[in-house]
């Protein structure tokens, strides 16, 4: 499921770091068109840290294209995201290592935004994302986000993984549609109000987010007051049937064979992972 052999050390490297001073405040370096497609490549940005007034976008799909497809990179550095699929459709980002994306207020591994815009985002390892995946609320809006892997990396700096935001222009509202399944959350360290592993805070206005069969490291109910899943009234499904169709307080392990494969253990479930993704090279 998730490989090193496009994604390594050894892969094509795009660097732009070099490119822009402390104080640039540059947006889209790569644009990507209809039908366009960005594989087997290491893009890195200038900045892997919270505290900077840069705000450079890695990635940016053009306005109205369809069918954009990011795959098997490593994407990281980018204050304010990795990935942004803008007024785009059916955008399929998969078998990515997206890391390092992590400024204050910004720092998005992918985002969905400006509305009318959708993505497919599957077998993707986030870590050190302000926010993993995010929408803007819009309407139009939304993503698909299975069987990713999402890692603790970012301390308190790293909020809520799964998001998305109300639309700015009727609040009530959280983009068009939500749906997370099968992922697998490896976090939820700092159990405070705005580090849920997914947050919903408008009600999507095609149905309630669909949030299922995901395995969370954290219980649901993390405090008297925070939630793993948490969202706006409406917007997500109750506690009860997300205990249901979820599992909560799983423990996690990763380990690397002699033969250099390495591999992830939930729950007594194995799964081959990127051992650059997982902390093992």
């Amino acid at each position: 499921m998730f490989s090193s052999r496009s994604v390594s050390s050894d892969g094509g490297r795009l660097l732009v770091a070099e490119k822009y001073d402390s104080n640039a405040d540059e947006y889209p370096v790569i644009y990507v068109a209809s039908g366009g497609r960005l594989s087997s490549l290491r893009i890195e940005g200038p900045v892997q840290v919270s505290d900077t007034v840069k705000k450079t976008i890695g990635i940016q799909t053009e306005v109205d294209s369809v069918n954009v497809m990011i795959d098997n990179s490593e994407i990281y550095g980018w204050p304010w995201t990795g990935v942004s699929i803008k007024k785009s459709r059916d955008a399929n980002i998969h078998h990515n290592y997206i890391h390092h994306n992590i400024k204050s207020g910004l720092g998005y591994g992918v985002v969905v935004q400006n509305g009318h815009a959708t993505a497919n985002i599957e077998c993707n390892i986030f870590d050190y994302n302000r926010h993993a995946v995010a929408g803007s609320g819009g309407s139009g809006e939304g993503y698909y986000a299975t069987h990713n892997l999402v890692m603790q990396g970012g301390g308190r700096d790293a909020y809520h993984q799964f998001d998305m935001h109300a639309d700015s222009d009727a609040p009530e509202y959280g983009g068009s549609f939500f749906v997370a399944s099968h992922n697998w959350f490896n976090f939820g360290d700092y159990g405070t109000s705005n580090r849920s592993s997914i947050m919903i805070r408008g009600v999507p206005r095609k149905e309630v987010a669909v949030v299922t069969e995901n395995k969370f490291k954290s219980n649901q109910q993390i405090t008297s007051t925070t939630y793993t899943v948490t969202g706006a009234e409406n917007a997500i499904p109750s506690n009860a049937e997300l205990q249901q169709t979820n599992t909560f307080g799983v423990i996690f392990s990763f380990y690397k064979e002699s033969d250099g494969l390495c591999f992830m253990n939930v729950n007594s479930e194995q799964k081959q992972v990127l051992c650059k993704g997982v902390g093992s090279q």
